[in-house]
């Protein structure tokens, strides 16, 4: 073009841009334009929607489901472990308290023995012949009847009188003569008032240190401070005419002890003394269970004393071997104010016992279940005289509530224990529906037995169920017998894992999970030390000690799918894109997929707008072709499908507003399949089905001139 003609023609296209512009009138023009754009994409792998603990992939690329699913857990040690409340307590009354045992020794001498017949007419002779005789060998002539001056025994320090609701005074008497005793009788009376309190008989006693030994009861007698202790009616037949050795400080000795002595009523100003102190052990019944340790996570020791003793009490409780983490013991130190005349004063304690371990073999370390308590009451002397009578009492309770066991060891007894529920199985969720037709599938019924018992368990029923196929019962040689388990070990806690195989040549358990389940439903019995006591009270359980059954398995994915639903969730918002949006008309949105799973899919993809409210179904049962197997009935290429979807400028307005995209795919093994001959086939790790979303829309641009 010449340079002329090119200034002629910029020249008119100003002169009709000036025409234009000058017009009064304005006018519009709409172009339309298409636009190919990418607008979302996704890929369906497994690997990607099974969690990664869930997926092997095997040395040869092939994947494998492995999943571990807890059939039920059963805490066995909270059934076991219960510990009742006990009241550990007793009321203490005069007739069942002690006064302190007492001893005293008596020596009645030849010589006193000759004094006191001085002063007999009747024997002052036979007095002065032994007295005249000291130190020389004569006969020694018969006496009967004699009676010795009474001996004063003294109990003022105790009580100032008693009535006995039960008691003794032994005497053994020594006699230290040359000549036998035939018979006496040993009286004892009230000094204050000369009461007869009590006699017994003393029968003959051979010379020269033989003795003999006599018992006084004094149950349902009173007695004074003072008591006198007569020798009454004396006998002797001599030395028979021998002569024997005449010794003035030969003697007659009684050993006096007073013991067992049981008070209903006492007229005492008490001295400074315990006047409680009794070890005793309480035996709980738990059933068949013999316990012989106990480590209290928690519980309270409560503690109740009620007194009328019009003394002011000093109380030490130990519940004896019971010692906390610092193996200190648990002492509980009580003051318990005097009781008003003819009234009562109570005490009310509660105290923590958390973290007590306690033995429950009782003071002699033989028994069961058996706590030892050690209770101490002590009084100091007030010097006041106290009028207490059977009626006066004092009660001790300590009980041992809302004990739970941390630990605990000894003879668990024998349990029967059944089981009828369903735990929710959601392992194979990733398939939304359908089934499959597994090659294999292998599986252990897994019992962890975190108790230190023996037992077995015996799996009456297990039952899958599923919400699309049905229900389906597991039958095989596992079922419906006794299977020992093996207990946990201490020290460290080590629970014992027992497996039982479960497979295709013992079970049908691969048409079991080929329905696809989502709940099990099974009847389990459990049985506790089948064969008794064999541990010798060695069985221990935690707290948290359990007994678990799980299901173990691994799912090759080697399989037939019928209708296996696989979805996916991702993005899908046109105003991502770097399109202007508003400007959007209509077009075609391109579902582009490269399929290389083995397997036919279906899709329908649903989009929903920002609160998952659907707007639109893009695709409704798209069909996408199988990648082609090779001579190894392996995938090695993506199979590509290309389906566009033309939408509406109605349908268009509505996906604007989509913000998220659901996509399933139906996946069903083809019937036909020639290279494989219809076959289960293997899913490998590099299978997935990507699909990629793209658009050629009309755009509308508005101009103005």
């Amino acid at each position: 073009m010449s340079h002329f003609k090119f200034i002629k023609i910029v020249l008119l296209f100003m002169a009709v841009t000036l025409i234009v512009s000058s017009c009064k009138k304005e006018a519009r023009t709409n172009w339309d334009t298409e636009m190919l754009v990418p607008i979302a994409n996704t890929n369906l792998s497994l690997k990607d929607l099974v969690k990664d603990s869930a997926i092997i992939t095997n040395s040869d690329n092939s994947l494998t489901l492995s999943f571990k699913s807890s059939l039920f857990q059963y805490s066995l040690a909270d059934k076991l472990i219960r510990i009742p409340d006990t009241a550990i307590g007793q009321r203490f009354t005069l007739d069942s308290l002690r006064l302190p045992n007492q001893s005293v020794n008596f020596s009645v001498s030849l010589g006193l023995l000759a004094n006191n017949m001085l002063l007999n007419s009747g024997t002052s002779f036979l007095g002065q012949f032994i007295l005249d005789q000291q130190g020389n060998s004569v006969p020694f002539p018969a006496l009967s009847g004699f009676n010795v001056a009474p001996f004063h025994f003294d109990a003022t320090q105790y009580f100032d009188s008693a009535v006995l609701v039960s008691g003794q005074i032994q005497i053994r008497v020594y006699n230290n003569l040359p000549i036998p005793i035939s018979g006496a009788n040993i009286v004892v009376t009230n000094t204050a008032d000369g009461s007869f309190v009590a006699s017994q008989v003393v029968y003959a006693v051979g010379p020269n240190g033989d003795s003999t030994y006599v018992v006084i009861p004094l149950s349902g007698t009173r007695i004074t401070s003072g008591l006198d202790i007569a020798v009454t009616n004396l006998s002797t037949p001599g030395s028979n005419g021998n002569n024997v050795p005449i010794d003035t400080a030969d003697n007659i000795e009684l050993k006096i002890f007073a013991t067992d002595m049981r008070v209903s009523e006492a007229w005492a100003k008490f001295p400074s003394q315990d006047i409680v102190s009794i070890t005793e052990d309480v035996t709980q019944e738990i059933g068949d269970r013999k316990f012989t340790y106990v480590d209290a996570r928690s519980g309270f020791l409560h503690i109740y004393i009620t007194s009328s003793i019009e003394e002011k009490l000093f109380l030490e409780y130990t519940l004896v071997g019971a010692y906390d983490a610092l193996g200190r013991p648990l002492k509980q130190f009580t003051t318990v104010p005097a009781a008003p005349v003819d009234g009562t004063v109570t005490i009310d304690t509660l105290i923590d016992i958390s973290g007590l371990a306690i033995n429950l073999t009782g003071k002699d370390g033989t028994k069961f279940n058996t706590y030892t308590q050690n209770v101490i009451a002590h009084i100091d002397s007030s010097g006041i005289t106290r009028h207490i009578t059977k009626d006066d009492s004092l009660r001790i309770v300590y009980e041992i509530t809302e004990v739970a066991p941390n630990y605990i060891k000894g003879y668990a007894g024998a349990d029967v224990i059944s089981q009828v529920d369903s735990s929710d199985f959601d392992f194979l969720n990733i398939f939304q529906s359908g089934s499959i037709d597994l090659e294999a599938v292998n599986m252990n019924i897994s019992v962890e037995n975190g108790i230190g018992i023996d037992g077995e368990i015996q799996i009456n029923s297990l039952t899958a169920e599923s919400k699309n196929n049905g229900s389906r019962t597991l039958t095989g040689s596992v079922l419906g017998q006794p299977l020992a388990i093996g207990r946990a070990t201490d020290f460290p806690l080590l629970p014992k894992t027992t497996n039982f195989a479960v497979n295709n040549s013992n079970s049908n358990i691969k048409d079991l999970m080929g329905i696809l389940p989502n709940k099990l439903k099974y009847d389990v019995q459990v049985k506790t030390n089948v064969a008794g006591n064999t541990q010798q009270y060695r069985d221990f359980a935690y707290l948290e000690s359990a007994l678990k059954l799980n299901l173990n398995a691994e799912i090759p994915l080697s399989l037939i799918a019928n209708h296996l639903v696989l979805k996916d969730t991702f993005n899908f918002d046109l105003s991502q894109t770097n399109l202007n949006v508003a400007g959007i008309s209509d077009g075609v949105i391109n579902l582009i997929a490269k399929n290389k799973y083995p397997i036919e899919a279906v899709l329908t993809m649903i989009a929903y707008d920002e609160n998952w409210v659907p707007v639109d179904t893009i695709t409704l049962d798209t069909k996408v072709a199988a990648a082609d197997l090779d001579a190894n009935c392996r995938a090695t290429e993506f199979k590509k499908s290309k389906v566009p979807l033309y939408i509406t400028q109605e349908r268009m307005d509505n996906i604007k507003r989509a913000r998220h995209a659901v996509i399933t795919a139906d996946f069903n093994s083809a019937s036909n399949n020639v290279t494989c001959n219809g076959q289960h086939l293997k899913i490998y790790s590099d299978y997935n089905l990507d699909i990629t979303f793209t658009a050629r829309f009309n755009y509308k641009i508005n101009t103005r001139f």
